[in-house]
C-alpha cells in the first residue's frame, strides 16, 4: 500500500469515530442528590446511543439520626459511690430508651460521656472542664449538693447547660444562673413535705408529738435540709420542741455511740436524720446496740435511708424507718402512672430489682434534657457549632413545661420557665420500710398501706 492510500485510510477512520461519538452521546451519566441530614437518593441513569436517558434504579437510604454527646458527672468512687452508681443506672436506662426510639418526640441518639467526681469538689470541676473540651452539649449531675454547687458554677461560667436531677441544696438555684436547671425539689421543699407527712401520719394514728431531735451530716445537703426543718417545724407541730441538734462529717464518722446515748437520755418522739448511706446505717446499728428507738425515725431529704442498700445492709433492723422518697413502685398502681410501668420492668430486666427514687429522678432529668435538645434541633441549631448549640439547648430548657401525667414515672410535672429554673411542681412522698420493702404511706389518700406509728422498738 502506497503512502497516499495509508493517509486516506487514517482520515476515514478518524471521521468514522467522530460521527459515532456525536451520534451516541456519552455512554453513562451518574447523578447524586442529597437531602440535608435526612436521606440520600442516588439515581443512576443509562444513555444508549440514539435514545433518551432513562432512570433504571433509585435507592433511598434510611434517615440517619443526629448523635448528641451529654456529659454525666457523678460520684462513682469515694463515699457516695453507691448513690452515684444508682443515679447512673437511671440515666443509662433513659438514654437506652431514647436511642431505641421509645419516645416518638425525641429523634436523635444520645451518647453518654461519663466522669467520676470521686465525691470531691475539685475533681468535679476538673472533670467538668474535660467534658466541655470533649464537646458535650450539656451536663447531668452531680448527686452531692456540695459537689454540684461548684461544678454548676463552672458550667455557668463557660456557658454549658447543667441539669440537676437530685442535688437539693437551695443555693444551687438561688444564684440567678442562666445555665443551671433543677428538675427535683429543693431542700426547703423536702423539709416542708417531711413535716407535713409526719404531721398527717401522727394525726391519723392519734399520736401527739411534743419533742424532736435533728441529726444531720454537715455538708450543704444536711445543713440546708435541717434549716428548712427548723423553719417549718412549728407550722406542723405547734407544741413540739427541739430537744437535741447535732451535726457530723459523714465521710469521717466511725462511731455514733455518744450521739445516740444523748438521744436516748432526751428520748425525743421523732428523730429527723439527714444522712447519706454509710452514716444512716451506722446510726440504726447504734440505736440497736444501745437498745433505743424513738416513736419515729425519719430519714429527711431522701438520702441514705432511701437506698435499697440501706435495707440490704440492715436486714430486718431497717423495718419501721421512714424515708422521704421521690418514687416507689407503689406509684405505678395508680391509674395516672400505670402507663409508665414498662420503664420499671425494663430496669428490673437489667438489674434484677425495682427502681428507687434516685434512679427514677435521674431518668426523668435525662428525659427532660432530651426534650430540650430535640427542641434545639427542631429550631435549626447545628450541633457542630458547639457554642451556639449549647446556647440553643439552654434556651430550650427555659421553655420546658411538662404537665403531671406526661412526665415519665412521676406524679408531678416539670416547669423550668420560672426565673430561677427551680421546678416548683416537684414534690416528695413519704415511705416506711415494712417487711423489708419501701411502702408509700403518704400522701395518705394514695398510700396502699397504713403507716406504723409509733414504732414497736427493738422488742
Amino acid at each position: 500500500m502506497d503512502t497516499k492510500t495509508w493517509i486516506l485510510a487514517i482520515v476515514l477512520l478518524i471521521v468514522g469515530l467522530l460521527v459515532g461519538y456525536f451520534a451516541a452521546g456519552p455512554s453513562q451519566v451518574k447523578t447524586i442528590t442529597t437531602t440535608k441530614m435526612v436521606e440520600k437518593t442516588v439515581t443512576v441513569t443509562k444513555t444508549v446511543a440514539g435514545t433518551t436517558p432513562q432512570p433504571t434504579q433509585t435507592t433511598t437510604a434510611p434517615a440517619k439520626k443526629v448523635e448528641v454527646k451529654v456529659g454525666i458527672l457523678l460520684p462513682l468512687s469515694g463515699g457516695s459511690a453507691f448513690s452515684g452508681q444508682e443515679d447512673l443506672r437511671g440515666i443509662q436506662l433513659a438514654a437506652l430508651h431514647i436511642n431505641q426510639s421509645k419516645y416518638p418526640n425525641i429523634k436523635f441518639t444520645m451518647k453518654l460521656v461519663i466522669a467520676d467526681t470521686q465525691t470531691k469538689q475539685d475533681v468535679a470541676v476538673t472533670e467538668l472542664r474535660r467534658l466541655a473540651q470533649e464537646g458535650v452539649v450539656a451536663i447531668i449531675g452531680a448527686y452531692n449538693s456540695a459537689v454540684t454547687y461548684p461544678s454548676a458554677a463552672e458550667a455557668e461560667r463557660i456557658g454549658l447547660p447543667y441539669v440537676v436531677p437530685e442535688s437539693v441544696s437551695d443555693k444551687i438555684t438561688a444564684q440567678g444562673w442562666k445555665y443551671v436547671f433543677r428538675t427535683c425539689a429543693n431542700a426547703s421543699k423536702y423539709a416542708y413535705d417531711t413535716l407535713w407527712a409526719m404531721a398527717d401520719i401522727a394525726k391519723a394514728n392519734g399520736v401527739e408529738v411534743k419533742s424532736v431531735a435533728l441529726i444531720y451530716e454537715n455538708s450543704d445537703f444536711g445543713v440546708t435540709t435541717t434549716e428548712g426543718l427548723k423553719k417549718y417545724l412549728n407550722k406542723f407541730f405547734p407544741n413540739a420542741k427541739i430537744v437535741h441538734e447535732e451535726s457530723y462529717p459523714a465521710e469521717e464518722i466511725t462511731s455514733m455511740d455518744d450521739m445516740v446515748a444523748k438521744l436516748k437520755a432526751e428520748n425525743p418522739d421523732i428523730v429527723f436524720h439527714v444522712a447519706y448511706l454509710k452514716d444512716a446505717v451506722l446510726f440504726v446499728q447504734t440505736m440497736k446496740k444501745l437498745n433505743w428507738y424513738p416513736k419515729a425515725y425519719v430519714g429527711a431529704g431522701a438520702g441514705g435511708q432511701t437506698r435499697v442498700e440501706f435495707i440490704e445492709q440492715l436486714g430486718a433492723d431497717a423495718n419501721y424507718a421512714y424515708t422521704q422518697t421521690e418514687w416507689q413502685p407503689d406509684f405505678l398502681n395508680s391509674k395516672a402512672l400505670a402507663k409508665w410501668a414498662w420503664i420499671n420492668e425494663d430496669f428490673k430486666k437489667l438489674y434484677g430489682r425495682d427502681m428507687v427514687g434516685s434512679s427514677a429522678l435521674n431518668y426523668v432529668g435525662t428525659y427532660v434534657l432530651a426534650v430540650a435538645i430535640q427542641k434545639a434541633l427542631d429550631s435549626g441549631a447545628n450541633p457542630s457549632d458547639i457554642k451556639a448549640f449549647r446556647k440553643a439547648v439552654r434556651d430550650a430548657l427555659e421553655t420546658i413545661k411538662i404537665p403531671a401525667g406526661e412526665l415519665p414515672l412521676m406524679p408531678w410535672g416539670v416547669d423550668l420557665t420560672v426565673p430561677n429554673h427551680q421546678n416548683p411542681e416537684a414534690a416528695v412522698a413519704m415511705a416506711q420500710i415494712l417487711e423489708g420493702r419501701f411502702r408509700v404511706v403518704w400522701p395518705i389518700e394514695f398510700a396502699p398501706v397504713k403507716a406504723v406509728f409509733p414504732a414497736p422498738g427493738w422488742g
